[in-house]
């Protein structure tokens, strides 16, 4: 039993990765939070999204899943006991469609309130690939050069990457009509419930602290290290929807903003345990963390950036060079070249 925690009881059990599990937490204060594995829409490593579900001023729901897993989200709750008319607020922790997209059909359905960061809202009417994929360094385009390259040498089959681009733009015209109830500011509270912006993996992803846990999101998360972003310019477009306080890219986006925000997760202190978005339960065991996981990953960053300063040497190299000598060949097929590239982008800038 994870000393977090009086009891742990499995009402549903999913398959070996968590699928479709339900699973009561009750922490040694006597809170009782239902937490329900939300299946991916489309094939993933990641695993399910973990939704969270408990009484504080009202029944909230901390994210939703995507937007073709309504339905057993659904389902999942009624298994835990509730309908979903019985929930008053959704919180999401950050706009990726994992997250939020099953939000919209929630909220139509229930007329819950959406909360979210403050900048969330602003952030609804762009397409979030367009912000990180405008260059924002000579290097940036050097990184879209090599991947556009790669998909044409390798002769890439498109329609896997067509049918993502479809899905994925169908999830942006959804969330353009999301209604944001309540934007959340640094420090707000709500009963026993405390926010903290911590920007990085997404600039507004929020944890969320009750009783002695963490909601993280998936800014701290076990077994695996969430991608970061890399440095943001703002387009003209977007730039002229921000309010004066969002103008700031560098405040939003990076590798050292997440590197920022993990410290803040460390310094709640080692007693707090974490309850992530991902992987809380993967390979038929759970994976239950103090945050102490999140000076886990401010290593493994620190590390990397120690193999890529290896690489790059004093001669002169490539960026092509460095990213395929840091990471192995598998992790470099098909989509991931992309993934990879930006995140020796990321250690670089």
């Amino acid at each position: 039993m994870p000393d977090a925690f009086k009891d742990v009881a499995v009402l549903r059990q999913g398959d070996p990765q968590g699928n479709r599990m339900i699973v009561r937490l009750t922490t040694h204060n006597g809170l009782v939070i239902h937490t329900i594995a939300v299946p991916q829409d489309w094939p993933s490593g990641t695993g399910p999204t973990w939704a969270y579900l408990f009484e504080n001023e009202g029944l909230n729901l901390i994210d939703a899943g995507a937007m073709d897993s309504y339905a057993m989200l659904a389902d999942g709750i009624q298994g835990a006991g509730f309908r979903t008319r019985d929930i008053d607020r959704v919180i999401v922790t950050h706009g990726h469609q994992d997250h939020d997209g099953a939000a919209g059909e929630l909220v139509e359905e229930t007329g819950a309130e959406l909360w979210a960061h403050d900048i969330y809202e602003h952030l609804l009417p762009h397409n979030p690939w367009d912000i990180q994929r405008k260059a924002a360094s000579a290097l940036q385009k050097e990184m879209e050069r090599i991947v556009n390259n790669d998909r044409e040498t390798n002769c890439e089959d498109s329609s896997g990457r067509s049918s993502y681009q479809e899905r994925h733009q169908g999830y942006v015209e959804k969330r353009r009509q999301y209604h944001v109830s309540h934007g959340i500011t640094e420090g707000e509270s709500l009963g026993g419930l405390t926010f903290m912006h911590a920007p990085g993996h997404s600039p507004d992803e929020l944890c969320v602290m009750l009783d002695g846990l963490v909601f993280t999101g998936d800014h701290v998360l076990p077994e695996i290290t969430p991608h970061p972003t890399m440095r943001a310019r703002y387009g003209k477009e977007v730039k002229g929807s921000m309010p004066a306080r969002f103008q700031d890219e560098d405040r939003f986006y990076g590798l050292a903003t997440y590197l920022k925000s993990l410290q803040r997760v460390v310094d709640l202190g080692e007693g707090v345990a974490v309850l992530p978005a991902h992987r809380l339960f993967n390979r038929n065991k759970f994976n239950f963390q103090k945050v102490s996981r999140a000076s886990e990953i401010i290593g493994h960053h620190a590390g990397r950036l120690s193999r890529i300063l290896q690489r790059v040497g004093s001669k002169p190299t490539t960026l092509e060079s460095v990213t395929r000598g840091v990471f192995s060949k598998r992790k470099l097929i098909g989509g991931n070249l992309y993934m990879a590239l930006s995140e020796i982008v990321a250690h670089i800038e």
